[in-house]
């Protein structure tokens, strides 16, 4: 079925009669979105559309005043609602048009609410960052979205929402924040909700018991544990295995990992037994994807993984993509294979997420070769992950730092114990070894001690 589309049409008199002319949309605006002055007028305008080849007709209101004619602006503004509202009447939605006069739009609430925000300038920084996220999300025609007023936010749709900004989605990587981040920005677009209807703290369409996890600080990122990691390879099929082995060992970003081709394996010899192995990251047109900088880089990996790739590469597959759908199409489903190997493994999957491979390639390159890492330069790491200044990894940084730190401690308790137990055996040996000392004492004397004193 194709798109409704809704006219405007105007009731004029023309001699003795009514009829009706269509009317003609307005091209120029004001820089505030609202008509020019020629085109501010009043008419007795209608909205036609067609529905199973009838054509339907609703009356234009004014409303802020019932009894007044509609403006021109009037009626453009309920034709793009009764035409939003035609084509979403799959989803169970109000009709704006009809609906009470009250109903509150989410780009009208957003405005004031900001303006009227309080606080610290990063306060008022971050709700509007994280409105204006939402706003630009949530309004998209997209499956599960594309809602235009307060009242349609939902407890689902903020989960949704969450997911977006930890994990991207279908169309891009999002910000990919840390859960504790997303939280926060969720916890924030609730707290719009809240005010927008005057709801008390504690209300709205979810609670903090909701992110009850997440909300726990956590300025260093959460990367998996060995155990976790060989947890999880122990349950995966060889499928599943190549692909989280490609995200951990080149430390992908998700759509990176989506949008490899054949021809981004870079494999040469570079004298007998010595291998350049790398994986090209690039922007994919063809796709419409663009990597997150706009810039391209080649990224090492073992020759070992670079082995299993070129092997992949040469089975017969319906597109270039190397971890493309059986219709050859990116995959957007590695979260829900990720969230199934968790559970088979025995984790937690509200726990998993496909960035944290990321997060834990980036800390065990850093890692020191003592404590089973790469011991990679920090220079070289940054340009792994394709950021484009160090403060982006200083977030690893901190995490080897702290083991480094227990690595010492560690080594000076075992250092310290040995110096005391060879203490310990030198003092035996001195006891061991030193001459017996034989008292003579005269006949009835006594013993003490082991010892007979006179």
């Amino acid at each position: 079925m194709g798109e409704i589309k809704v006219t405007i049409y105007e009731r004029v008199k023309l001699g003795n009669d009514w009829t009706r002319v269509g009317v003609e949309v307005p091209e120029g605006r004001r820089r505030d979105g609202r008509l020019l002055l020629k085109d501010v007028r009043h008419g007795k305008f209608e909205l036609s559309w067609y529905e199973k080849r009838r054509k339907k007709w609703q009356k234009v209101t004014n409303p802020n005043d019932e009894k007044q004619l509609p403006l021109l602006s009037h009626a453009l503004q309920q034709a793009d609602d009764k035409s939003w509202f035609l084509n979403n009447r799959h989803r169970n939605i109000a009709d704006p048009t009809v609906a009470a006069a009250g109903r509150k739009k989410l780009a009208d609430e957003i405005p004031p609410f900001l303006e009227a925000k309080s606080g610290c300038k990063k306060t008022v920084s971050a709700h509007r960052l994280a409105l204006t996220e939402f706003q630009g999300w949530a309004t998209q025609q997209k499956e599960g979205r594309g809602i235009r007023f307060v009242d349609e936010i939902t407890k689902p749709l903020l989960r949704k929402f969450f997911n977006y900004l930890v994990d991207g989605d279908e169309e891009n990587d999002g910000p990919e924040n840390t859960p504790f981040t997303a939280a926060h920005k969720i916890m924030k677009v609730n707290s719009f909700y809240r005010a927008v209807f005057h709801l008390e703290a504690g209300k709205g369409v979810i609670t903090k018991k909701d992110y009850k996890r997440e909300l726990k600080s956590n300025k260093v990122p959460e990367i998996f544990s060995k155990q976790e990691v060989e947890a999880m390879f122990a349950v995966m099929d060889e499928d599943e295995h190549l692909i989280f082995s490609t995200l951990y060992d080149a430390g992908l970003r998700k759509r990176e990992w989506m949008h490899l081709e054949d021809s981004d394996l870079i494999f040469h010899e570079l004298k007998p037994g010595v291998f350049n192995c790398e994986i090209r990251v690039e922007s994919k047109p063809d796709y419409k994807y663009q990597t997150k900088t706009g810039s391209s880089r080649n990224v090492g990996v073992s020759k070992e993984l670079m082995d299993r790739l070129l092997r992949r590469k040469a089975t017969k597959r319906t597109s270039r993509l190397l971890f493309g759908t059986s219709l050859g199409k990116p995959d957007y489903h590695v979260w829900d294979r990720l969230k199934a190997i968790a559970k088979r493994a025995g984790l937690d999957p509200t726990t998993v997420w496909v960035h944290k491979w990321r997060a834990t390639a980036a800390t065990n390159w850093l890692r020191s070769k003592e404590l089973g890492g790469k011991g990679w330069d920090i220079g070289y790491v940054r340009q792994q992950l394709g950021h484009e200044d160090m403060k982006s990894i200083e977030h690893y940084i901190a995490i080897v730092s702290n083991e480094q730190r227990a690595l010492r401690e560690h080594a000076a308790k075992i250092q310290s114990d040995e110096s005391a137990k060879n203490a310990a055996s030198a003092e035996k040996r001195r006891i061991a070894t030193a001459p017996e000392t034989v008292i003579k004492v005269p006949e009835g004397g006594v013993v003490a001690n082991g010892v007979q004193w006179s």
